[in-house]
């Protein structure tokens, strides 16, 4: 990219007081045609948004990091943990927890109203 045709503006002083930027921009040379800006159409009408229910799995996987930070700070405070059997209560509780909320869900919200 050459700077050979760039020329600095002239804008006006910013402590001089109010000024409207735009005319030293439109004085500057230019050696293209300056595109015409097109109006910005949206195709898709605005919908209100939806309310959701919080996911189940949302709500599991947030327990699940909270409980690996629990743990974290029990064995930095120097408690003993076996970590297999913490990792496998861990899985177990969360695949509980999502079967339950799972069936939960399906039983308050029949698949015809969804």
């Amino acid at each position: 990219m050459s700077t050979d045709k760039t020329l600095p503006l002239d804008l006006p002083d910013p402590g001089a007081g109010p000024h409207d930027v735009t005319d030293a921009i439109s004085d500057a040379p230019v050696d293209a045609p300056r595109p015409t800006p097109t109006p910005q159409t949206s195709a898709v009408p605005a919908v209100a948004p939806v309310r959701r229910e919080t996911r189940v799995g949302t709500v599991v996987w947030g327990l699940v990091v909270v409980a690996l930070g629990v743990l974290a700070l029990a064995v930095s405070a120097g408690a003993q943990v076996d970590g297999e059997l913490a990792f496998i209560a861990l899985l177990a509780g969360a695949g509980l927890a999502l079967l339950v909320g799972s069936l939960v869900v399906g039983l308050r919200h029949p698949r015809g109203r969804r």
